[in-house]
């Protein structure tokens, strides 16, 4: 996975084969006089904000030790449905980044101390993502294009007239998308 400037690789190959494949890609990177940072053969990464292990399969928040997250205040001069909004929104993102029930749990009580900070009574509580693709909005499909065409009763010539006499001339009766015009 690549953001700006981090990236993420996980390859199946043997650990001398990934430390040669990183020495590569660092002598590429010296060669157009590029640095670059290459961690190699590790089991437990932190990825932008998420830690993924290996060893379990098993993925958890990840902060920086002592730290709190700071939110926008409840009575804060933000819109109304942007203050509605950041609980659900830290519920949803806390979910969907922790494996399960548990690893939820355990990450929990640093962000809900901070939303009781800044006025918050939402109790955060682990709501897994819906599985699979996302449902598919029903598109209906428009059939009819209507012409509502100014009419201005000073004017000799009548536009709406005017340009349905034109359609009828440039098109012919069995066109399939237009037809004769009424």
């Amino acid at each position: 996975g690549l953001y700006r400037d981090d990236g993420l690789a996980v390859l199946n190959q043997t650990p001398r084969e990934i430390e040669r494949e990183k020495k590569e890609i660092c002598q590429i990177f010296k060669r157009n006089n590029l640095k670059i940072t290459i961690e190699a053969n590790k089991k437990v990464v932190n990825f932008h904000h998420v830690t993924l292990d290996r060893n379990t399969g098993k993925f958890k928040p990840y902060t920086t030790p002592l730290s709190t997250p700071p939110y926008v205040h409840r009575q804060s001069n933000h819109p109304p449905n942007i203050i509605s909004n950041i609980p659900t929104a830290i519920n949803r993102r806390l979910s969907s980044i922790s494996s399960d029930r548990a690893v939820f749990n355990e990450a929990a009580p640093p962000y809900q101390e901070a939303l009781k900070k800044s006025g918050y009574t939402h109790q955060l509580e682990f709501k897994p993502p819906p599985q699979g693709p996302p449902p598919q909005k029903r598109m209906r499909r428009r059939n009819v294009i209507w012409l509502n065409p100014p009419y201005n009763k000073n004017v000799k010539t009548n536009i709406g007239r005017a340009f349905i006499s034109l359609i009828n001339r440039c098109f012919p009766a069995d066109h399939k998308q237009i037809g004769r015009a009424h």
